[in-house]
């Protein structure tokens, strides 16, 4: 990876560095709270031997010294000495339990010895070494004195007596917590990483362009008030309506290479559950009702159908749903126009419903006759636009039947949870349809109203793409008018964009 995927990373996982290092810093500081602190005393030794009359005896004595004060060393450690300092002290403390305490430390290149004992007292620290010194010289004293008598070849002297330890072994409180953070911090940066790299969901427009090879013509965004109503109100100046105003034209520019008219049969399809099919669907009916056109929102979940249960029907029209519609058009039972609920209510506006009907025992083979393509031949000449809601594509093929009956597909994907793996299998059982995927719309994502340039306020009633161009307000576009969207789609004029999009069987995108 770049380094700037790195720095997205460590931006988006911060959380995590930060929760590991503060752990990291709280393990440093029980390691010392909750720990017992050993403080060591320590007693000086010097091993003295007879001096020489010259030069070389002298020297000689020296590095005899020297060799035995490794020697001592050894003997401070032993079970003796701790046997003669506890039955000195009188001390309800075993032999080996003081050999385990003590340390012996030749000070290198002299003849001097340091003898240490730890103890979690640092006063009980202090009589042990003082017991284990004065038993270190007595019993060197009996060693190095000749059976025949005689003054001993060498001894051992005592330099300092043992002190009293003020400060415990090891590292400081300060010490552990910095060490303990800086493991917290390396360990947070490595798991930060790890995460980013197996967390394949989608956290923006851009990945969402490369996992499905389109581009994003859309974005809507995280609506609070969205879930309360039917359908989303397009009299209110939002966020969400202004996003899916910027769909709507980016959907009338969106043109095939052969420059024929955009698509007006539009698949709503997404990967998983939960991707925001049906309100999308819904919401993208009523914002092209808007301008005056005629729309017939078509319930092709035949599974979970869940459109008439969310648009504002009354009583009679949800009787009607529940005993005709797509499934009973499909099979023979009703026509087109016997199951097609009109003039529903969206804001100023009127939409047509096709519910999905009675539930089928196989769904799935109602899409495989000839009745399938006649439906949507008829409703492309009875409507201006024709929206389908489908099922998730990761259950179920019947959303790329459908797109492929229509102009194509549009694939939602959700901000935050659905992955680029799902996003690229989606796209796979499109194309294995022969479905033109006219683009691709994020769903549930954070971000805040455009603004105009040099600091001034965003302007009310311009459409979202406009980038501060002067724009007739809404409320005086006329009902109808190819151009009441602004000209400009990105940033970029609908003259200065080039024709793109895949070729449907009807000849739009």
């Amino acid at each position: 990876m770049e380094i700037k995927e790195y720095l997205r990373i460590f931006a988006r996982y911060w959380w995590v560095i930060v929760v590991l290092t503060v752990l990291g810093a709280a393990i440093g500081w029980g390691t010392w709270q909750f720990t017992t602190r050993e403080y060591q005393s320590t007693a000086t030794l010097f091993v003295a031997t007879q001096s020489g009359t010259t030069v070389t005896e002298a020297y000689q004595n020296n590095l005899f010294s020297q060799e035995r004060v490794v020697s001592y060393a050894g003997l401070a450690t032993s079970e003796q000495v701790a046997a003669r300092a506890v039955d000195q002290l009188k001390a309800p403390i075993s032999p080996q339990e003081l050999r385990a305490k003590t340390m012996a430390q030749p000070v290198p290149k002299t003849v001097l010895l340091n003898v240490g004992v730890s103890d979690p007292d640092p006063a009980q620290a202090q009589t042990y070494a003082n017991a284990v010194a004065d038993q270190l010289i007595g019993l060197v004293s009996e060693l190095e004195t000749s059976r025949r008598g005689g003054s001993p070849s060498a001894g051992v002297v005592l330099v300092d007596e043992a002190d009293f330890p003020t400060t415990p072994l090891g590292m400081g409180m300060l010490l552990r917590i910095g060490l303990g953070a800086a493991g917290g911090l390396l360990v947070g940066i490595i798991a930060a990483i790890l995460v980013g790299i197996l967390d394949k969901r989608l956290r923006g427009r851009e990945p969402a362009e490369t996992a499905s090879g389109s581009l994003v013509i859309g974005g809507l965004p995280v609506d609070a008030s969205r879930p309360k109503v039917d359908v989303v109100d397009l009299s209110v100046d939002s966020l969400y309506a202004e996003r899916l105003r910027e769909l709507r034209t980016n959907l009338r520019f969106v043109s095939p290479a052969n420059g024929d008219t955009p698509p007006k049969q539009i698949a709503v399809t997404s990967p998983s559950a939960g991707d925001g099919r049906t309100t999308t669907a819904i919401d993208l009916a009523a914002v092209l009702a808007e301008t005056g056109k005629s729309v017939v929102l078509v319930d092709g979940d035949l599974r979970n159908p869940a459109v008439a249960d969310r648009l504002p029907l009354n009583g009679p029209m949800r009787e009607g749903a529940a005993t005709r519609g797509l499934s009973t058009v499909l099979v023979g039972e009703h026509t087109i126009v016997e199951s097609i609920i009109r003039d529903i209510a969206v804001g100023h506006r009127s939409i047509a419903v096709l519910p999905a009907g009675p539930s089928a025992p196989r769904p799935g083979e109602l899409w495989a006759n000839d009745r399938a393509g006649r439906l949507f031949d008829e409703l492309a000449n009875s409507f201006d636009y024709v929206v389908v809601d489908t099922p998730p594509l990761d259950t179920y093929t019947d959303g790329a039947v459908v797109a492929a009956l229509g102009d194509g597909a549009l694939l939602l994907a959700r901000i935050r949870s659905t992955t680029s793996a799902a996003v690229k299998r989606a796209v796979q059982t499109l194309r294995a349809a022969n479905v033109p995927l006219i683009g691709t719309v994020v769903t549930f994502e954070r971000g805040q109203r455009r603004g105009t340039r040099s600091g001034s306020q965003p302007a009310e009633g311009k459409d979202s793409n406009a980038k501060g161009a002067p724009a007739k307000s809404r409320a005086a576009r006329p009902a109808g008018d190819a151009d009441a969207d602004t000209a400009v789609v990105n940033g970029i004029p609908k003259s200065a964009r080039p024709a793109s999009g895949p070729q449907s069987r009807h000849g739009v995108s």
